[in-house]
């Protein structure tokens, strides 16, 4: 069946959770959503699975579909809760009963809770459809998320991929006993309307038009994400530019990124590419740095935060110059700055990139790589094979900004000498 992969395809969220509460309505997308869970619990170690059933008082059975509720959670050897919502009657209903319910599922989530809700693909696209209607935006016409925050838990969608015929399907298979609200067969309900008018005439001519709208919501998304994360660009002490990947969403980094780069003004990839190059960093663990071409840039993920820098930075040059020659290319530059011990000025030198395997040793530091020298400092890894070293004769005198070296002992230093600053190759992007 569909659901249970859709399931275990987030078993890594689902298992860091303290606990998975169940929003438990006892309809079919709910007890679909609990039963699978229970049996997926059976295969794999998850957290305690709560059913959290919320009693509105609008229904004459509402009573009723309690104690059945009660009843299927206690056969599915589950915990259930019951929670009351007061809903005062006048306009809107539906809209009343949301907010009341919502209200209740943050107040029962503890740090650490999931509210998992059985939301499916079929509720996002009438969710879109009826916002167009009504005029919305990129962040409505966004639909549902999957993920987001609630309270001091967090609410988790994982069937907005499953369309209601497989939910249905899950049902029937599986002999399911669920409960059936005859309001939800009422067209005066404008979203019934949709659902029960509208969509199937829809599907008649076009019958994969829920991936296109699936399709629609995401880039909306990225519109919506493209105001959300505006003035969060950070920048390394190198001045490159970066996103803190705790400002997102991880589930929706891809359109953090998107409207990162928008505000930016940098060259947009292919959203693809954009939703796989998410994925590894989401995925990334010790060394490995995922890496994604934006025109002539490159993306790539560092530490906490995804890094942007030209792709086009030269890592192979060897200049011959004197100490307080000022220089410049796709490396970025150097300029010279008194110190207290620096170099004397006019000594023949050269400016080069590193090579691979190089050590030194500071002055009264021990003898580490390059590598490991620059890493202490801070230095993206993209930066370290561009950056640049300033050699005499055949020693390397001085790493910029980290340190002269041990080698510097043959020559005259002195006070008031000469030391490099190295400014790397600085991103800018048209108006």
């Amino acid at each position: 069946m569909a659901l249970l992969p859709a399931l275990i395809a987030q078993l890594t969220s689902l298992k860091t959770a303290s606990r998975l509460c169940v929003g438990y309505s006892g309809g079919i997308d709910s007890h679909c959503l609990l039963h699978a869970l229970v049996e997926l619990s059976l295969r794999e170690a998850l957290p305690p699975i709560i059913a959290l059933h919320v009693n509105h008082g609008l229904h004459e059975d509402a009573s009723a579909w309690a104690t059945h509720c009660a009843a299927v959670a206690s056969d599915l050897g589950v915990e259930f809760h019951e929670r009351f919502a007061s809903v005062d009657v006048g306009a809107s209903p539906e809209a009343q009963a949301r907010d009341a319910r919502y209200t209740v599922f943050e107040s029962f989530l503890d740090a650490g809770d999931v509210l998992l809700l059985g939301h499916h693909l079929d509720d996002q696209v009438e969710t879109v459809l009826f916002r167009l209607i009504r005029g919305a935006g990129p962040s409505g016409l966004a639909g549902i998320p999957e993920k987001r925050s609630l309270g001091i838990g967090s609410l988790v969608r994982l069937f907005l991929g499953i369309t209601r015929s497989q939910i249905e399907e899950y049902a029937v298979s599986h002999e399911l006993d669920y409960l059936n609200d005859s309001s939800n067969d009422d067209t005066r309900y404008d979203r019934n309307f949709l659902r029960h008018d509208v969509l199937p005439l829809i599907e008649s001519r076009w019958p994969g038009y829920r991936s296109g709208f699936a399709r629609s919501a995401a880039l909306s998304g990225e519109l919506a994400a493209s105001d959300s994360i505006q003035n969060q660009t950070e920048f390394t002490r190198f001045g490159g530019p970066y996103l803190p990947i705790e400002m997102c969403d991880t589930k929706g980094l891809h359109r953090a990124l998107y409207g990162w780069l928008k505000e930016l003004n940098a060259p947009l990839p292919e959203f693809a590419a954009l939703e796989e190059f998410a994925r590894q960093c989401r995925q990334a663990e010790g060394d490995k740095l995922p890496e994604l071409r934006v025109g002539l840039y490159l993306l790539q993920r560092w530490r906490q935060g995804i890094h942007l820098y030209p792709s086009n930075i030269d890592r192979d040059f060897d200049i011959s110059c004197e100490v307080g020659d000022a220089l410049s290319g796709t490396w970025g530059s150097i300029a010279w700055q008194e110190a207290d011990t620096g170099l004397p000025a006019g000594i023949p030198i050269k400016v080069r990139a590193p090579r691979p395997g190089e050590a030194v040793p500071l002055l009264k530091r021990p003898r580490r790589s390059i590598g490991q020298w620059l890493q202490e400092a801070g230095v993206p890894p993209y930066l370290r094979g561009c950056y640049p070293l300033v050699q005499a004769g055949d020693e390397i005198i001085s790493i910029p900004d980290v340190g002269l070296t041990s080698a510097c002992s043959n020559l005259n230093l002195c006070k008031g000498g000469l030391v490099p600053v190295w400014m790397p190759p600085k991103i800018t992007f048209p108006n």
